[in-house]
């Protein structure tokens, strides 16, 4: 980089940089999953890495350089992509994804990477979920706040929020009220006011 070229940077290629930068950040971390090769073979697989952009992984399987690849992982879901290159014990691959699906796949690993965070420890207090839609406006005493949903349960959501809401806050999420129980890095988790109905627990769910 030639001297001094960041001092001119603007603030919104700044932001862009830091964005990039946190969607093709890797996580190490385990997750089980089934891949598809394009031959129709099918076959086992563990994350030894994820990013918004690709991740590495574990299988008994050598498939070509450049071939087309899906696989499912649990939590994440769907993913398509090329095989970027082998390695010992797997191979990684880049995603063939929308910016959109990208930022979906960085929200999720943000997720896993807070559970200890949100109190799973193994033994989860509620079967929780992650919605289908995320984006929501909460608005409190504080004023509205844009957030991203992480995961929600029937008795409570977790959320990203560049706004630190005060612990006992209560607010409407959606046109849900909740009120505010705990600090996460970047966000927070919060309780209903009421239990969300089995009936209408599931990803489809809008607060």
């Amino acid at each position: 980089m030639t001297p001094g070229l960041n001092l001119r940077l603007g603030a919104s290629e700044g932001r862009r940089i830091e964005e990039r930068e946190r969607r093709h950040a890797r996580v190490s971390i385990s997750l089980k999953g089934r891949g598809l090769l394009a031959d129709g073979t099918e076959f086992d697989v563990h994350t030894v890495d994820v990013s918004a952009g690709g991740m590495c992984l574990r299988a008994d399987v050598r498939p070509k350089f450049g071939e087309k690849i899906v696989v499912y992982l649990e939590v994440i879901g769907g993913l398509e992509g090329e095989v970027a290159r082998l390695t010992p014990d797997g191979f990684s691959m880049s995603f063939r994804a929308t910016l959109r699906k990208r930022e979906q796949i960085a929200d999720q690993l943000t997720w896993l990477i807070n559970r200890d965070y949100l109190g799973e420890d193994g033994q989860r207090r509620a079967e929780r979920i992650r919605p289908r839609r995320i984006d929501y406006t909460v608005c409190g005493d504080e004023g509205d706040v844009c957030i991203k949903l992480l995961d929600i349960s029937r008795s409570g959501v977790a959320v990203l929020s560049a706004t630190r809401l005060a612990i006992g806050a209560w607010v409407t999420i959606g046109r849900t009220r909740a009120r505010v129980v705990r600090h996460i890095p970047g966000g927070f988790a919060a309780e209903f006011a009421r239990a969300i109905p089995m009936e209408m627990f599931d990803a489809d769910i809008v607060l």
